[in-house]
């Protein structure tokens, strides 16, 4: 009886300590869209609070982890939405340019009107932060789970998934990438036109050769 009493304070004081730090990353997630990571410090998330310097230290051990949940709250979002996707009843490859264009899109949407969040991913890609490799991981993932969908159903030809995945994803890094996306858009070029074409081009090496396929491949012999 004391073991499961026990056990159950233990799941209160979990519960109590998660929404103690979603508190905290509301008010530092206003903060980030306002004045950016670099010059948020953890005084601004107390005073915005009405506490002290020391609670915040309870549930994050130093200022850079602050960002780095943030990170994971901001990434999360758009994990979640690959994920919906990637379990919609639709073609493999429908699925895939989904996938790869919704990632895309918040990429630019945060470059254009929320550029403080843009920079927090920007920082996680330079300065290789774990969450940041991570939230890449998560998204070949979901990339692989589609192509198997797709290899089961004999609509994509290949024999290994995962090592598909990764040369997907390979072969959109640029539209993906918030550096490369930044330097995309400064140079005025139209990622959203060419997005399409390079999964375009993608989905036909890993799909299943059509008709015209197969006929023009023995016109060439």
């Amino acid at each position: 009886m004391n073991g499961r009493k026990e056990a159950f304070f233990q799941s209160v004081d979990d519960i109590e300590t998660d929404l103690a730090r979603e508190r905290i990353l509301d008010v530092a997630e206003k903060l980030l869209r306002h004045i950016g990571h670099r010059k948020m410090t953890l005084g601004d998330i107390a005073h915005n609070l009405g506490t002290s310097r020391a609670n915040i230290y309870r549930f994050f051990p130093t200022r850079a982890s602050v960002d780095h949940y943030l990170y994971v709250r901001f990434a999360s979002r758009t994990v979640k939405v690959a994920r919906e996707i990637a379990q919609a009843d639709a073609t493999a490859r429908s699925r895939l340019a989904g996938i790869l264009e919704a990632a895309h899109r918040q990429s630019r949407e945060w470059m254009r009107s929320d550029r403080n969040v843009h920079a927090l991913f920007a920082a996680a890609a330079m300065e290789k932060w774990t969450a940041g490799r991570r939230y890449f991981e998560e998204l070949t993932s979901i990339l692989e789970a589609v192509i198997r969908d797709g290899q089961e159903t004999a609509e994509l030809e290949i024999t290994d998934p995962s090592q598909a995945a990764r040369a997907v994803f390979t072969g959109v890094i640029s539209f993906l990438h918030p550096v490369l996306v930044e330097q995309s858009m400064a140079e005025k070029e139209d990622t959203e036109s060419d997005l399409p074409n390079q999964i375009s081009f993608i989905v036909q090496a890993i799909g299943k050769p059509t008709k015209a396929d197969r006929i023009l491949n023995v016109m060439l012999r």
